[in-house]
């Protein structure tokens, strides 16, 4: 029995060891095989402020030019009101609408995910880093 433990003692040691070169060679932050740097990092400022700019800027612009149809429509078929092409016209303007509303909800929950993405990311990071830290990998002070 004590054969066994020393045994696995040993393997636990050189698997360790195994980890910690591969981490060394591992870059978790280089893209395109480029070289990065030692300490693990996030950047989730660009989804941020990708979110705020289809917030603040794509949404109310796609609101305001989207409706703008649909007022026109709208008012052609007052226009024409007892015709039938008013009744067409108020269709088209409806279905434009209900268009114009998917669009503005699929905008806010891609400015969602990309706030979720980065703030899941972050908090992916810092739990990689306590495990490494764990087992020993990376210091402390990073």
């Amino acid at each position: 029995m004590g054969g066994s433990v020393s045994a696995f003692d040993e393997e636990w040691a050189q698997l360790q060891a195994e980890a910690r070169e591969e981490q060394i060679r591992t870059r978790l932050n280089s893209s395109g095989g480029g070289g990065g740097n030692d300490r693990l990092t996030v950047r989730s400022d660009a989804q941020r402020t990708a979110a705020d700019y289809l917030e603040r800027e794509l949404l109310p612009d796609a609101r305001r030019e989207g409706n703008r149809p649909v007022e026109e429509l709208e008012q052609a078929a007052a226009r024409m009101s007892g015709w039938a092409s008013a009744t067409g016209l108020q269709a088209v303007a409806d279905t434009w609408s209900g268009k114009v509303e998917r669009l503005t909800t699929q905008v806010r929950a891609e400015a969602d995910a990309l706030r979720g993405t980065s703030t899941s990311f972050a908090g992916g990071e810092l739990e990689t880093q306590y495990q490494l830290r764990q087992l020993g990998l990376i210091d402390g002070s990073g």
